[in-house]
């Protein structure tokens, strides 16, 4: 009789221990299954099952050489740029090209992944994938150091090519909830068979008259001009700034500006 009651004591014991162990089991398997990471682009890292959130673009003019204290201007621009990142939203780093105005050269273009602490390493080896990410940012950061500190004056300065091609990027579309354009640049248009704001008193509606285009679509982004001192021309920059610009960016139906101050 006691062996029996025994027994049956031993046997509720089990099946409990069996379902306490089903539950942790069920629970880890959860746990992996929630940590997943979701199915991403295996170049730019953003996710492939969601709609981009947020898209930053750097587009930096040097089209003149840039001095010691614009490359550091233009490092801690970049530093700030990617701390604003949160998870899978995208940052572009760009350089006005010269011989192809509306092909801006590309230094970077990818997602921000998840931090190690908030992955899976059943599923992910993440601490190789953020110092992959850092080690690529790094890099485009200092080509684009480089780019700006060599050479002398270029043969045009094409700004507006250049905000023509970000806002026609399909990367860049009307879709994207928040859009932020970061401009760095001396703010001199010059195209040397039209339109430039080296001429003395060249206003928007000179510009305007010479393009028939008129100015790109930049409605629902934010802009953030960071501007590069030239003291050469320092009456041209401060004509620009406030008789040319604020023009341009009204008729682009820019969402926000901001202009930084000068280094």
């Amino acid at each position: 009789m006691n062996r029996r009651r025994g027994a049956g004591g031993r046997n509720a014991l089990g099946v409990v221990l069996i379902a306490l162990a089903l539950v942790v089991l069920g629970g880890l398997a959860g746990a992996a299954l929630w940590l997943r990471p979701p199915p991403t682009d295996a170049t730019t890292l953003c996710r492939t099952d969601a709609p981009l959130a947020a898209h930053t673009i750097v587009l930096v003019d040097s089209t003149d050489r840039l001095e010691a204290r614009h490359r550091r201007k233009l490092r801690a621009v970049l530093a700030q740029e990617r701390a604003r990142l949160s998870q899978y939203d995208r940052l572009t780093i760009m350089r006005i090209n010269v011989r192809r105005p509306q092909e801006p050269s590309i230094l970077f273009s990818q997602c921000l992944p998840r931090p190690p602490e908030q992955t899976n390493p059943l599923f992910e080896n993440a601490r190789m994938v953020q110092a992959t990410w850092d080690e690529e940012f790094a890099q485009a950061l200092e080509s684009a150091l480089r780019s700006a500190g060599s050479g002398g004056p270029q043969r045009a300065s094409p700004i507006i090519a250049a905000l023509r091609a970000v806002a026609a990027d399909p990367e860049f579309g009307a879709e994207i909830q928040q859009r932020r354009l970061v401009l760095v640049s001396d703010l001199l248009e010059h195209n040397p068979q039209g339109f430039s704001l080296y001429v003395p008193d060249a206003n928007y509606t000179d510009w305007r008259a010479s393009s028939p285009n008129g100015p790109p679509d930049l409605s629902r982004v934010d802009l953030r001009v960071v501007p590069i001192d030239r003291p050469d021309h320092a009456e041209r920059q401060a004509y620009a700034s406030e008789h040319f610009w604020p023009a341009f960016f009204d008729a682009a139906d820019v969402q926000t500006v901001s202009m930084d101050p000068a280094p």
